[in-house]
């Protein structure tokens, strides 16, 4: 008979724990009483709260009892052989073994932390987890104000959905609202993608009550402007209806001329069928009655119905004629109901009948001011600009609206958002300056973000502008290093051959690989070991210096690498390289001679040959 499992829960707890500049944060623990054993166990879940995974975790477990008094440590306590990325957990499937059964209440303490890149980490002052991460509802602290944040959500396109805790900001770190730890520097959430300081910007009570009230109040001046619309829309559409009743009494004068026409001519048809004249009747009568019932359907304001009507009979007398009244009466019809977009067009189909080519323009001049009255600025820019009519007072009030949105953007740092603003609005005052500013921001971002490629084209794009040029000097060798990097996040690879293995001496062959995305990787290749030797890590170069990142507090810090020294033309060197980088050996130090990179630069004048 299979024995019964039995265990106790002496103690648990989910907590989320962490104190400033830890790589890790404390999830939950517990300890428990394994019955079938007669031992207790100790369990703990952590977090990565840092960018570079985890390989081993190094700490101790001290064991409190009842009274939390300590009453025994556990030293060197492993997790081990790991990849924990960022904001993954791990660690509660391992059992920890308690040797003091009096043990009721424990506590971890970190001793180091060392990432698959091969940096450490380490708790020198064996500080405990003493910061709560645990934030309050969102809705709770905003309450009445909520609606508007998720107001402004939506303005922005962010699913506010995810964004359920009051946001937490320290000088050394922040919490989102989506309740994920980002070091202090981040301007990014890693968990949702939110920004740091719109956040700020969007979770004050105070300022949401201010847009609250400003938006009350835009609401309240849309409404009376539509009003103000409708009234002039009714006068408009009396004058209208004034006029179609004159015009009907009109036809209705000529369509009781036509019903004593027709007459006629059934007696006509009579007759001449009667004497034998069928044939005269099919090749005359029956177009006739067709093209009076067409007559008809325009009369009665059916025009689509009369155009095709008049479509199957175009060379009977003034059907030609008729197709474009039927589409001028489409076209006046669409602008009485509002549709002017599609009653701009059917005018614009008929340029040459009457006065269409006028009502074209008149037409979309109407349109373009309903959209600026419905605040649709870029959209009525459009329309004024198809017609130019750039002189317009509604046009230039456009403009202005639309840049004093660009402006608050790039108060707020909506770099991206602001650029395509004033580049809609190039020749505006100087918006096409502000452009470049927005666009030399975000160059600046992407490269603290070690998006190279991404900063470069920015930067190439802006030749000329404040401190560019001088900026692309520095950054030349960077680019030439990753220009062999593909868009598919394929590196650029670099080969130094005929080295020296730094562990056995024997020879050797270095593989470099540079990312464009700030990632390293480097393999020792050694004839005598069956396993290359490997590290990672991020890397940037300026003038001729190559550095390293390594971390504190999170935050992300530079030392050197290695100098280089220059580059020369390869093509005769080595076969599919076409040039070498001269520098240190940066990974044999005891090397003191300088080693050659061999690699390809795509640019304008050179092709690579690999």
């Amino acid at each position: 008979m299979e024995k019964e499992d039995k265990k106790k829960m002496l103690e648990e707890k989910n907590i989320h724990l962490w104190f400033k500049g830890s790589p890790v944060a404390l999830c939950s623990m517990k300890l428990e009483l394994d019955m079938n054993v007669g031992a207790i166990f100790a369990y703990g879940k952590f977090m990565n709260v840092q960018p570079e995974s985890i390989k081993t975790m190094i700490f101790d477990i001290i064991c409190y009892d009842s009274q939390r008094n300590v009453i025994d440590r556990l030293t060197n306590c492993a997790y081990d052989n790991m990849d924990i990325s960022r904001n993954g957990e791990f660690g509660m499937e391992i059992p920890f073994k308690i040797q003091n059964q009096n043990t009721r209440n424990l506590e971890f303490v970190i001793q180091s932390v060392a990432t698959t890149a091969g940096q450490v980490w380490y708790n020198f002052e064996e500080t405990s987890f003493n910061t709560s991460l645990v934030q309050e509802s969102i809705f709770n602290v905003q309450k009445d104000l909520h609606k508007q944040f998720i107001d402004n959500c939506t303005l922005n396109n962010i699913d506010h959905t995810k964004l359920i805790f009051q946001p937490v900001f320290d000088e050394i770190y922040w919490l989102c609202a989506c309740g994920t730890l980002n070091w202090g520097d981040e301007d990014i959430c890693c968990g949702c993608g939110v920004r740091k300081h719109w956040l700020i910007k969007n979770v004050q009570p105070e300022l949401l009550q201010i847009q609250n009230m400003e938006q009350k109040s835009e609401v309240e001046k849309i409404r009376e402007e539509a009003a103000e619309r409708e009234r002039r829309d009714k006068e408009r559409q009396k004058q209208e209806f004034e006029k179609r009743k004159e015009v009907y009494a009109n036809q209705q004068r000529k369509s009781e001329n036509k019903k004593r026409n027709s007459k006629a001519l059934l007696l006509l048809l009579v007759v001449l069928l009667l004497g034998g004249g069928a044939y005269v009747g099919i090749s005359y009568g029956i177009p006739y009655l067709n093209y009076n019932s067409a007559v008809q359907e325009y009369n009665n304001g059916n025009y689509d119905s009369a155009k095709e009507k008049f479509e199957g009979m175009r060379d009977y007398l003034d059907s030609e004629e008729m197709i474009k009244k039927c589409i001028y009466g489409k076209a006046e019809s669409s602008a009485a109901s509002g549709n002017k977009q599609a009653a701009a067009e059917l005018f614009q189909s008929i340029m040459d009948y009457s006065d269409s080519e006028v009502r074209y323009y008149e037409t979309l001049k109407s349109y373009a001011d309903d959209l600026y009255n419905d605040a649709d600025y870029m959209e009525a820019i459009n329309v004024f600009r198809e017609i130019e009519r750039t002189d317009e007072e509604n046009y230039k009030n456009s403009q202005q609206k639309i840049y004093n949105q660009a402006e608050r953007e790039l108060k707020s740092k909506k770099y991206k958002n602001a650029m395509e603003k004033f580049e809609f609005i190039n020749d505006y005052k100087d918006s096409g300056e502000k452009a470049k500013e927005c666009l030399y921001m975000l160059a600046k971002f992407d490269y603290e973000s070690l998006k190279y490629r991404s900063a470069l084209d920015k930067y190439n794009q802006l030749k000329g502008y404040k401190d560019v040029d001088n900026i692309l000097k520095k950054l030349d060798i960077l680019s030439k290093v990753i220009s062999a990097a593909g868009s598919d996040e394929a590196p650029a690879v670099w080969n130094c051959y005929n080295v020296k293995c730094p562990i056995c001496g024997n020879e050797a062959e270095y593989v470099f690989e540079f990312y464009d995305n700030g990632k390293y990787n480097y393999s020792v290749v050694c004839e005598n070991e069956s396993e290359p030797k490997t590290k990672s890590g991020r890397y940037k170069i300026e003038n001729k210096t190559l550095y390293d990142a390594y971390y504190v507090d999170g935050n992300i810090k530079w030392k050197k690498m290695v100098d280089i020294n220059s580059f020369g033309n390869n093509v005769k060197d080595v076969e599919g390289k076409n040039v070498y980088i001269t520098m240190e050996d940066p990974i044999n130090k005891k090397n003191r001679e300088k080693i050659k990179l061999f690699g390809n630069i795509i640019s304008d004048d050179t092709v690579s040959l690999g």
